[in-house]
């Protein structure tokens, strides 16, 4: 997406126009903020010229509509996807609406459609915290196309928190350049970057032709610090209750998820993740995140916040069973899930 210079140089303007630093900069620009954290004025400074500049340079998600372009058309169809999956997180959390949405910048959307279904996708999508003098990227790359007699599919999903913004506009094209080209398991291995998960299926020679089959691959690969360092970045530290109280740990549990479908919303996926039996997982409607019926995605999610339900080891059984009686044989190596 080319840089808008001028709005740059006005974003200048804007924070020279007010003495205003800090946290009271901040407010001015984008406030209200959501029971903000303590720091010195240089970090929430740097944090907010980085944000007006960067909003000058790209755009976020509740900017009017550019007119004037056939690729402005999609990006703004783009935007529509994220404002719903993110306003119903807003709406769980009793946020007033576009709380969330504002703090959402699109750095890079590059999307192919096939017939009205998305075929590739490459976004890089920042969320401002609300909360703190930071922000995360988020990165998602996805493919899937099917030929007549095979489907190809592989998506790769990742993070990375910037705890020290620096006081001028990001580089969507620096920001892809730390993106290693590779297999799905290996993008973000590098410069800070964090895996949150990837799927694909089996590519190898024996799986094409008539006799292909849809053998799945793919990982969660969120970690308990991860989950909280996300949280922490969002919405501020969270304390864990007592294991006895059990009401107060299923808030708990819902806020760690919570955090994390905000990553993903951000990019455009809504995915119901249950966290009670009673509950159901809902995944995306129009991006495959799972090449089988196995909801092992929202599985994953649920182990790295530290919530386990009575349904998953069956649940993960079956799943297990499914990609055996894909592949077509017997495999005594052990499974990826």
């Amino acid at each position: 997406m080319p840089a808008n210079t001028n709005g740059v140089d006005s974003a200048y303007t804007s924070a020279a126009k007010t003495d205003l630093q800090g946290l009271e900069l901040v407010e001015h620009h984008f406030g209200p903020l959501l029971r903000p954290t303590r720091a010195t004025k240089s970090p929430w400074t740097n944090y907010s010229i980085n944000r007006l500049q960067t909003n000058q340079k790209y755009r976020t998600v509740v900017s009017v509509p550019r007119k004037g372009s056939e690729d402005d058309s999609e990006e703004d169809e783009y935007d529509k996807y994220i404002k719903a999956c993110v306003s119903q997180i807003e709406d769980e959390m009793d946020f007033e609406h576009g709380t969330l949405q504002k703090c959402i910048t699109i750095l890079c959307n590059e999307t192919v459609l096939d017939d009205e279904e998305p075929r590739s996708t490459d976004h890089i999508v920042r969320i401002y915290s609300p909360t703190a003098p930071m922000y995360i990227d988020v990165h998602f790359k996805y493919y899937c196309r099917s030929r007549r007699s095979e489907v190809e599919w592989q998506y790769t999903l990742g993070y990375k928190i910037q705890r020290r913004p620096s006081a001028t506009a990001s580089n969507a094209l620096a920001i892809k350049n730390e993106i290693k080209m590779g297999g799905p398991e290996d993008v973000y291995a590098y410069n800070g970057w964090q895996t949150l998960g990837w799927g694909c299926y089996d590519d190898s020679y024996k799986n094409y032709g008539e006799r292909g089959r849809r053998v799945e691959f793919g990982r969660v690969e969120l970690h308990e610090e991860g989950v909280m360092d996300v949280h922490e970045v969002l919405f501020g530290e969270l304390e864990k209750p007592a294991e006895t109280d059990s009401e107060a740990m299923l808030a708990y549990h819902r806020s760690l998820v919570r955090g994390i479908r905000l990553l993903l919303a951000a990019v455009g996926i809504s995915y119901d993740v249950a966290c009670t039996d009673d509950e159901s997982d809902h995944r995306p409607y129009e991006l495959m995140l799972e090449g089988l019926s196995d909801k092992w995605v929202a599985r994953g999610i649920r182990n790295a916040c530290g919530l386990r339900l009575a349904r998953d080891a069956e649940e993960e059984r079956k799943g297990a069973m499914e990609r055996q009686e894909a592949k077509g044989y017997d495999d005594d190596s052990e499974d990826d899930k």
